[in-house]
Formats: C-alpha cells, sequence, structure tokens
C-alpha cells in the first residue's frame, strides 16, 4: 500500500496536480487578503485639496 501511494506521488502528472491546486489555492487566499482589506475602496488622498 505505502508503495503504490510512493509511486503514485511521484508521477510528474500527480505533481504537477498537487503544485496546480496549491498554488490556485495561495492565489485564492491572497484575492480574500486584498478584498478584506478595502484596498480597493480607498479615497484618493488629494481629492479633498
Amino acid at each position: 500500500m505505502k508503495n503504490s501511494l510512493v509511486v503514485f506521488f511521484k508521477k510528474p502528472v500527480t505533481v504537477f496536480i498537487i503544485k496546480t491546486v496549491i498554488y490556485f489555492a495561495i492565489f485564492l487566499v491572497l484575492l480574500y487578503i486584498y478584498g478584506y482589506n478595502g484596498v480597493g475602496s480607498a479615497k484618493f488622498i488629494y481629492n479633498e485639496f
């Protein structure tokens, strides 16, 4: 069982899919943090002058 699992995770296709899922999850977390921070909704600082 353990040997077949190791062989499965050493396949290039499996490594590619796992990396893609991890990078996509990191991208979604960064998008969520950016949206939650309110960076896009802040007023421009020189509008009041």
